[in-house]
C-alpha cells in the first residue's frame, strides 16, 4: 500500500480538525518528517483549489477549512457522533445497573456470618448434641428402672428438638452460603470446601442419627 500524498495528508488532517491553524501548528500535527515546504505548498494548493480558506494578519497567515464546502461533512460528523454517545449512555447505563445489582448482593451478603463462625457453632451444636444424645440414653435407662417420669422425659425431649433444629439451621445456612459462593467459583464445590477449610459432618465422625 503507498504512502499518502503530503497534499492528501493535509486535506485530511485541515477537514477533520474543521478548525484554524497556522502552517507551524499543521507541521506539527501532521508531522515535520512531510516538510515544511511541501505542508505550505500543500495549504497554498487548497486555498487555490477553494478548499481552504486563508487569512493575513500581519507576517502570519491562518488557514481554515470553507465552511460552506464542508457543511454536509460536519452533518455527517454530528451524526456520527450522536450515535456514538447514545451508545456510550446505553452501555453507562448497563455498567450502572450491574454495579447496582452487585452493590444490592453485597449489602445482602454482608449480613451473613462467614464461614467461619457458622462452623465454629456447628461444632457447639455438634457437641451439644453428642452430650444431649448421652443424656438421652442415660435417661432411658433411668426410665428402664422407673426413676424417670413423664415430664422429665418431656423435658429431655424438648431440649433435644431444640438443638437439633437449631443443628438443622445453622447446617442450612452454612450450605447456602457456600453455594452462594459457588455461584462465581470456578472449581467443584468440593475443591471450595478444601479451599476455605470447611470441614462436613463425614470428616470429622459426626453421624448423630437427628430424629424427627
Amino acid at each position: 500500500m503507498s504512502k499518502p500524498s503530503v497534499a492528501k495528508v493535509v486535506k485530511d488532517f485541515m477537514m477533520q480538525a474543521n478548525r484554524p491553524y497556522a502552517l507551524n501548528d499543521v507541521v506539527d500535527r501532521c508531522g515535520k518528517e512531510l516538510g515544511k515546504a511541501a505542508i505550505q505548498k500543500s495549504l497554498d494548493s487548497l486555498v487555490d483549489k477553494e478548499i481552504l480558506v486563508v487569512k493575513t494578519y500581519g507576517k502570519h497567515k491562518i488557514y481554515f477549512p470553507k465552511q460552506n464546502e464542508n457543511i454536509m461533512e460536519l452533518k455527517k460528523n454530528i451524526h456520527i457522533t450522536k450515535q456514538k454517545l447514545a451508545q456510550a449512555r446505553q452501555a453507562f447505563n448497563s455498567k450502572e445497573n450491574q454495579l447496582s445489582e452487585v452493590e444490592t448482593k453485597l449489602r445482602s451478603l454482608s449480613k451473613i456470618k462467614t464461614v467461619t463462625q457458622l462452623e465454629e457453632e456447628k461444632e457447639k451444636l455438634m457437641d451439644d448434641i453428642r452430650v444431649t444424645n448421652e443424656k438421652l440414653r442415660c435417661y432411658e435407662a433411668q426410665e428402664q428402672q422407673n426413676k424417670l417420669t413423664a415430664q422429665d422425659i418431656k423435658q429431655i425431649e424438648k431440649q433435644y428438638a431444640n438443638v437439633s433444629t437449631a443443628y438443622r439451621k445453622r447446617k442450612r445456612i452454612c450450605t447456602d452460603m457456600l453455594d452462594a459462593i459457588m455461584e462465581g467459583y470456578p472449581k467443584t464445590k468440593k475443591a471450595l470446601i478444601a479451599d476455605i477449610g470447611v470441614e462436613t459432618d463425614e470428616e470429622v465422625g459426626f453421624n448423630v442419627q437427628l430424629k424427627r
